[in-house]
Parts: C-alpha cells; sequence; structure tokens
C-alpha cells in the first residue's frame, strides 16, 4: 500500500453528528492553501503518493475542487471521506479528476434510517443511500465507515449485509474515541463490550464477500499496529498541524497536544517529518521498557487508549468514577481526578510540547 497523507480539510460540517470529538467538527476553519502547496511539493520526497481528505465534511471546502486540481495536477491520488450529503452536486465538479480518485469513502452510522439519523440527523440516511445510487451508476469506487456505538452495536451484522447489497468494496467499522459530550451521553462501550463487537466482526469477515476490516483501535498484541506509527500515513488538522495521528489531533480544550509535531505554517514538512520519525522511535521505547517493567494493563492492548492515555487527551475522564474505564486504567487514588497522572513505568511523555519555528 503506498504511503499517505490524511488531511483535515476542514473542521466545518454541514451535519451535527451526536457522537462527534467535541469541537473537532461544525467549526468554522478551513486548512490553509499555504499548507496544502507545501504538502505536495514536499512530500512526494518522502514517499508519499496518496492524499485522503477528511473533515469535518471536505465537500463543504468552498476551494474543493481546486484542492483536487492542485492534487490531481502535482501527481498524486486522492480520495476523501463524506457524509453523502453534497456529494451528487460536489462530484460533477471534480469528475475530470476521476482518473486519479481511488475510493469515495461514505459514513453510515446505522444500517436502518432510524439509527443513523439519531446519530446524523434528519434525512441523513437517504442522504447517503442517494449518493451511493450516483456512485453506482457513475461507476465510482466507495467504501463505507461505520463508528461503533452503545446506540448501534446491534446492527453491525445488517451493516454487513446493507454495505453488501449496495455494492460497497469494503466495510471498516471504527470504535469511537471517547471524548466528554460522548461519554455524557452513554456512548461508550466498555472493554469488555469492545472485545464482543471485535469477535463478531471477525466472524462477519468470514461470511461476507466483500473485505470487512477494523480501523486501528482493536484489542491486540501487536504493540506498533498502526500505520502512523511506521511513518506510512502522516495526519495534518485544519489547522496545519502535523500531529501524530487523527484519533489524538483536536479533541478539544484542556488536553496535552504533545502529539503536535510542528505547524506547517511555520516549519517545513520536512522538518515536521523528522520530527515525527524522532517522536515514534522514542514512543516506541518507551511502550517496550513499560512492557517490560510488567505495568502493562489489558487495556494498553487497546493501542489507541494507550496513545490517549500517553499524550493526556483523556485524564478528564478520571472524575467519572462509575465510567468501565476508570477502574480498569487508574488505581483508585487516581481516579478522583486530583493527583497527578500517574508516573506509568516509563510511558509517560515529555512536558506537553508544540513544536514551532
Amino acid at each position: 500500500m503506498s504511503k499517505r497523507i490524511v488531511m483535515e480539510l476542514t473542521d466545518r460540517c454541514n451535519l451535527k453528528c451526536e457522537h462527534c470529538f467535541t469541537g473537532r467538527h461544525g467549526g468554522n476553519d478551513d486548512l490553509p492553501l499555504e499548507v496544502l502547496g507545501k504538502v505536495l511539493d514536499e512530500a512526494r520526497d518522502h514517499g508519499f503518493e496518496h492524499i485522503t481528505f477528511t473533515g469535518g465534511d471536505p465537500t463543504v471546502h468552498a476551494r474543493f475542487p481546486e484542492v483536487v486540481r492542485q492534487t490531481t495536477e502535482a501527481g498524486y491520488r486522492y480520495s476523501f471521506v463524506t457524509n453523502g450529503w453534497n456529494f451528487t452536486t460536489i462530484y460533477p465538479r471534480i469528475a475530470a479528476y476521476r482518473d486519479r480518485l481511488s475510493v469515495v469513502t461514505f459514513s453510515m452510522d446505522g444500517a436502518t434510517q432510524e439509527t443513523h439519523d439519531r446519530l446524523r440527523g434528519n434525512n441523513s440516511f437517504l442522504r447517503v443511500l442517494k449518493a451511493i445510487a450516483y456512485c453506482t451508476g457513475e461507476s465510482i469506487p466507495f467504501t463505507i465507515n461505520m463508528v461503533v456505538t452503545a446506540h448501534n452495536r446491534g446492527e453491525l451484522g445488517e451493516m454487513a449485509e446493507l454495505a453488501t447489497q449496495l455494492g460497497s468494496r469494503g466495510l471498516r467499522f471504527g470504535h469511537l474515541m471517547p471524548n466528554f459530550l460522548t461519554t455524557v451521553q452513554g456512548f461508550d462501550l466498555s472493554p469488555w463490550e469492545r472485545k464482543l463487537v471485535e469477535a463478531e466482526i471477525q466472524e462477519l469477515r468470514r461470511s461476507y464477500p466483500i473485505k470487512i476490516g477494523m480501523a486501528p483501535g482493536f484489542h491486540t498484541t501487536d504493540l506498533f499496529p498502526c500505520a502512523p506509527l511506521n511513518m506510512q500515513e502522516l495526519n495534518i488538522d485544519h489547522e496545519g498541524n502535523l500531529s501524530k495521528c487523527c484519533h489524538l489531533s483536536s479533541h478539544g480544550d484542556g488536553v496535552g497536544d504533545g502529539d503536535v509535531m510542528g505547524d506547517l505554517r511555520e516549519v517545513s514538512f520536512s522538518e515536521a517529518y523528522g520530527r515525527l520519525e524522532e517522536e515514534n522511535r522514542q514512543f516506541q521505547q518507551n511502550k517496550l521498557r513499560h512492557m517490560a517493567s510488567g505495568q502493562f494493563k489489558d487495556t494498553d492492548f487497546f493501542p489507541c487508549w494507550y496513545c490517549s492515555l500517553y499524550y493526556r487527551k483523556v485524564d478528564w475522564l478520571r472524575r467519572f468514577k462509575d465510567h468501565s474505564w476508570t477502574p480498569v486504567m487508574w488505581a483508585p487514588d487516581e481516579a478522583n481526578g486530583d493527583r497527578e497522572l500517574h508516573e506509568r513505568g516509563q510511558t509517560r511523555p515529555a512536558p506537553v510540547k508544540v513544536w514551532s519555528a
């Protein structure tokens, strides 16, 4: 698989999903186009050949067709993730660049209109089905992503059946990364519930002809399972920050930002890339030391949770003493929120830093 850059083109969105990261979408900022130009100029020297646009919803970016044009003219292939609401109006404006389009990924968070619309808003299910029908008619390759929450976990099999019937080239399930809002609303699954979901997905993989998989974050003994840790994927947020992972980026105020490797408005792509290489090297050494120390918890085998702890994205969760994850991640005296983050062997990162010129 070619190395790719995941670029959060905007934090604006035309939907207001119930399970969205707090502060992540529904904003009013777009990625500066000078950052796009810098990435397109420099990233190929580091082996990158593919750009994936996310958001928000990238199709609400006023200059999305121009972004696609610049990307393809620079020699990159591209793909994008969308809720489908704007697809039938935006696609004709980028159809000229079809030969460089790898795939369109539609976000569907329920196999039924009731479930999907509950999370994403009225009529959103019918709009994404309309977008998929358009793809089918135009032979545009598409896949489907589903974020698994406490409210839709009962529809995994139905989603696999629907994706197959619709002609999707693949279906990917992803665990919900928690924030304060989703936790209050009761969307989170417990560690045990996550394992049950993963077991069900494994069964679905054996039962359906389409490719079914899971986004990084599932329980695994592979300590370094994801593309960003192996420098096969880079993530750039809508502010132009090169960050370690899209799951860690833009969690809102009051969380660590040690995952930010550089503001590409101020530093070169190559400089930020080098910082990420060094950060990954240190992270991997620390995780190996933590494993060797005998302090590894079972929840540490959920790699996204491990990184969220390491980069201090979920300190706020200690206030939720009855939350299913709190007692398995922190000792009782740590969960009261009044003490400093527990020194977890060698895994605690250096003091929070923001790289700049």
